[in-house]
């Protein structure tokens, strides 16, 4: 059963691309098979360079982006999950109409979004504290320290990763070990109450997230 667990959650993880900016958080996209969304190349155009349709896919029963396959030349965003309604790009900058958000987190290009009730904008504190857990890149390990600094003592942790984040403060957050991943899921008798890590390093991203179980 851990070991199951452990493929499920691997199975959603989300691994974020090394050097593409974080930016100031993330927007959200609710969509429904109406929703139609447009992407402006400026914040000044009146055309979109790109636009997505939803609708509902009766060939596997569920919501689907039309011609997705052309549109993933363009699109690689955050998050894009749509049996789950996970639809997330990084946000680099907003101003009071639009979103510039980054639509390709392999190239980095950024595209505009206007704001609209379909549209969600999160802090990266906010959208990380609502995840189901968080992990330590096994590629970059660092260690869990008592305190947001590189000289405040390491916390000998065994276990497995399974985290939650309590805040945020600047390249640091606070994490603990939630109810749900018990002892045998941890390999650990000792459950992290309370420890720091970085969750990023400049433009790169330490920690992989876990949306859901």
């Amino acid at each position: 059963m851990k070991l199951l667990f452990l493929f499920i959650l691997l199975l959603i993880a989300i691994e974020f691309q090394a050097q593409t900016n974080p930016g100031i958080g993330l927007v959200s996209i609710g969509f429904d098979d109406k929703t139609k969304l447009e992407f402006y190349e400026s914040e000044m155009d009146n055309e979109p360079t790109e636009v997505l349709e939803f609708f509902l896919d009766s060939t596997i029963s569920s919501l689907s982006i039309r011609n997705l396959n052309t549109q993933h030349k363009w699109l690689n965003p955050e998050v894009l999950w749509l049996d789950y309604h996970e639809f997330t790009f990084r946000c680099v900058s907003k101003t009071e109409d639009c979103f510039e958000i980054i639509v390709d987190n392999e190239t980095g290009k950024s595209m505009w979004l206007k704001k609209s009730e379909l549209t969600l904008f999160s802090t990266w504190e906010t959208y990380l504290m609502r995840m189901f857990g968080i992990e330590r890149l096994k590629s970059n390990p660092q260690k869990i320290r008592i305190g947001p600094s590189e000289n405040s003592a390491e916390i000998k942790y065994e276990g497995t990763d399974c985290f939650i984040v309590k805040r945020m403060k600047d390249d640091w957050i606070e994490i603990m070990t939630p109810d749900y991943c018990d002892e045998d899921y941890t390999d650990s008798n000792t459950p992290l109450k309370s420890g720091w890590i970085k969750w990023r390093n400049g433009n790169e991203l330490l920690i992989n997230y876990f949306t859901t179980s």
